[in-house]
């Protein structure tokens, strides 16, 4: 948890949640972050009959510009799915806000990765 706040506290970019502070006692850590409204873009995409390609090229747009910034700070996601997006507003895919950088990572560019991380539980 300490990575993860260290490094979102680093962030600054309209895509991705802005945290302001986080505290921690004796039992919790508390994050202090912006107020979003819309909920998880999982959702969203499960509640709706169909979903235009319109809507997908905003959403995808948003989240590489984005990841992109992330990558220009070294920094990798590794975790993005629909459920570490939220939608500023209900309904509205207008504005998509990054979250959950729980498996993030900074890099070197002559370092490779080798660590897989997955949060998405499979039944086999």
């Amino acid at each position: 948890m300490v990575n993860e706040i260290s490094i979102i506290k680093e962030l600054d970019h309209p895509n991705i949640l802005k945290v302001y502070e986080a505290y921690e006692d004796h039992d919790s850590i508390f994050i202090v972050t912006e107020l979003i409204h819309g909920g998880e873009l999982f959702d969203e995409i499960s509640k709706r009959q169909n979903f235009t390609e319109q809507d997908a090229s905003v959403i995808i747009k948003q989240i590489l510009e984005a990841m992109a910034y992330c990558h220009g700070l070294n920094i990798v996601h590794k975790d993005l799915k629909p459920e570490n997006l939220l939608l500023q507003e209900k309904d509205n895919v207008e504005f998509v806000k990054v979250i959950d950088f729980g498996t993030a990572q900074k890099f070197l560019d002559h370092e490779k990765m080798n660590k897989v991380h997955n949060s998405l539980t499979t039944n086999i």
